[in-house]
């Protein structure tokens, strides 16, 4: 696990209260993400860990699994 994926992982389990079994835990499927807490998931992405979420990149297949995002974030920087 990357220090990306467990900084996720706990911002999304504490905000949705969310059990996550896996880092390729499909966050969509599971009803762990909805549009309130994408927007919160991107707030925290761009505050706190510092990268700048282009609009174009908010797509399921970019936000669907803790490791698609920390993934998504290495190539954000």
């Amino acid at each position: 696990m990357t220090t990306y994926e467990a900084k996720i992982k706990t911002f999304l389990e504490k905000e949705t209260q969310h059990q996550i079994e896996s880092d390729g835990t499909n966050l969509i499927e599971k009803g762990v993400l909805d549009s309130f807490s994408m927007i919160k998931l991107i707030n925290f992405v761009e505050t706190e860990l510092g990268v700048k979420v282009d609009m174009e990149e908010i797509t399921p297949g970019n936000f669907n699994s803790v490791e698609t995002i920390a993934r998504k974030i290495e190539t954000w920087r």
